[in-house]
């Protein structure tokens, strides 16, 4: 009856040693489900404040800032375009790069001339 009792207490021990075990291991799990969260939620945060900074440095929301404060700047529109023709400042160009200019300067003679 002893040896009996003996094996009943140690079998008890076991079990208990075996649930302790299985409520850690739950535990445990929680918490690495909580952590998982925390993290996604993290990165989701950090995406957004990427994507903020970017919106910040865009030459968009650079400009309207510069036109905001500064009401001398505007905008290049159609009116303040002016085309000139550059037939002759080519030609120009490659007159002074011939004149000189050793190797690179008949590169680019050879360069403006074929446009």
């Amino acid at each position: 009856m002893a040896n009996f009792i003996k094996g009943m207490a140690v079998v008890t021990i076991m079990a208990l040693l075996y649930i302790h075990l299985q409520m850690n291991i739950y535990a445990l799990a929680y918490q690495g489900k909580k952590r998982e969260v925390r993290i996604e939620k993290l990165a989701e945060h950090n995406a957004i404040v990427k994507n903020d900074i970017l919106r910040l440095k865009s030459s968009n929301n650079i400009g309207r800032e510069l036109l905001g404060k500064e009401n001398q700047y505007q905008f290049a529109s159609r009116s303040n375009v002016v085309e000139v023709e550059s037939k002759g400042a080519v030609e120009t160009l490659a007159s002074r790069f011939q004149e000189g200019q050793g190797f690179f300067g008949k590169v680019m003679t050879l360069a403006f001339s074929n446009r």
